[in-house]
C-alpha cells in the first residue's frame, strides 16, 4: 500500500556558514573609547537659557510581508492529491517509509541550521559539493519550508534499492521577501542484503534531488546555472561510451560520443528515476545504471565509469 505521508516542516531563516552563528560581544555594548577622558564639569557658569534635548528619530517600521500561500496538494506547484490513509503501523528502517523519514529529518535539520549533520545524510560525493557550499547555498533564503509526499515503491535490481519521494519547497528570499514554490523528488538509495555491503551501505541516503522551479512558479533569485550542471561517464555493453552532461536547471541533457555532441534530450515526467528522450533518442534509468536508445537500435545498458 502506498503510504501518504503529509508532513509540513518549516525552516526558519539559515546561515550561510553552519558553524558560524552570530553571537553578542562586548565590543556591540556602547562604551568610552580607550584613551579618551571622561567629561569633567565646565567651569563656564551655565546659560540661564533653557535647552530642550533633540528627540530621537523613530526609526521606520518595515511592512509586514504578506503571509505565504504555496499551491496545495492537486494544484499546479503542490504535491500530488495523494488521499491514500496513512498507516499507523511501525516501519523498518529498510521500508519506503523508512526512507521518507530520512527526508523528513534532512529537512528538520535544515530547519534546525544544521547543514553538517543535513550533508551527511547524502551518499558521499553525491551532493555534488562541499559541505561549505552546501551550507552557504541555503544563504539566500530567509524563509524555508517543505511538504514532503508519499514515497514511491521501492525499485530492487543487482543488490541495490531505491526510492523516490517527493517534495514540495516554498517559502522567502532574503533579498526583498520575494516568495518563492518548487516541486520535485528526492531520490534515495541502498545496498540490499548482499555479502560484503556494510550497515552504512544498507541505510537510506539520497543519491540525487530534482528540486527545481515548475512553469508559473516563482523562481529563486537568479544563481549561475554552471553550479548545478554535472557530467557523468558511462560505458555501453555495446562497447561504446557516452558523455553526458545534466542541465538540471533546464530539464535536459546534452550526450555525446567520440566527442561529438549527437543529442539534446528535454527530461519527461517517470514515477522513479530519471528519463530524457526526444526524436528516437532516450536516455533513462536510476543511479549508475541507464540504459540508452538511439533511433531504430534496441535499448544498450550502461554503467557509469568512475
Amino acid at each position: 500500500m502506498r503510504l501518504s505521508l503529509p508532513l509540513l516542516f518549516t525552516l526558519a531563516a539559515c546561515s550561510t556558514q553552519p558553524t558560524q552563528n552570530s553571537t553578542a560581544t562586548d565590543n556591540d555594548v556602547a562604551s568610552v573609547p580607550v584613551g579618551m577622558a571622561s567629561p569633567e564639569p565646565s567651569d563656564t557658569p551655565s546659560s540661564t537659557a533653557a535647552v530642550t534635548p533633540a528627540t530621537p528619530a523613530t526609526p521606520a517600521t518595515p511592512a509586514p510581508l504578506a503571509p505565504l500561500a504555496p499551491p496545495a496538494p492537486g494544484q499546479p506547484g503542490g504535491l500530488d492529491d495523494d488521499r491514500t490513509p496513512v498507516s499507523e503501523a511501525p516501519f523498518t528502517e529498510a521500508s519506503a517509509q523508512g526512507a521518507a523519514n530520512v527526508v523528513q529529518t534532512y529537512y528538520a535539520l535544515l530547519e534546525a541550521g544544521k547543514y553538517g549533520e543535513a550533508y551527511r545524510l547524502w551518499e558521499p560525493g553525491a551532493a555534488g559539493m562541499t559541505p561549505g557550499a552546501f551550507a552557504a547555498s541555503f544563504g539566500r533564503y530567509s524563509e524555508y519550508h517543505a511538504n514532503i509526499g508519499a514515497p514511491g515503491r521501492i525499485d530492487a535490481g543487482a543488490g541495490q534499492r531505491y526510492v523516490t519521494v517527493p517534495v514540495q519547497v516554498y517559502g522567502r528570499l532574503r533579498q526583498g521577501g520575494r516568495p518563492f514554490n518548487m516541486r520535485g523528488s528526492v531520490t534515495l538509495h541502498r545496498a540490499g542484503a548482499i555479502d560484503g555491503a556494510t550497515a552504512e551501505q544498507r541505510r537510506w541516503r539520497i543519491r540525487s534531488s530534482d528540486i527545481k522551479p515548475r512553469p508559473g512558479e516563482a523562481t529563486p533569485s537568479p544563481r549561475p546555472t554552471e553550479d548545478n550542471r554535472s557530467t557523468a561517464r558511462y560505458r555501453c555493453m555495446d562497447g561504446s561510451r557516452l558523455v553526458v552532461r545534466f542541465d538540471p536547471d533546464n530539464n535536459r541533457v546534452a550526450v555525446s560520443r567520440g566527442g561529438k555532441p549527437f543529442a539534446t534530450l528535454p527530461g519527461q515526467r517517470v514515477a522513479s528515476g530519471i528519463r530524457y528522450a526526444a526524436n528516437g533518442y532516450e536516455l533513462r534509468g536510476k543511479g549508475e545504471a541507464m540504459t540508452f536508445t538511439a533511433p531504430g537500435l534496441p535499448p544498450v545498458a550502461c554503467t557509469v565509469i568512475r
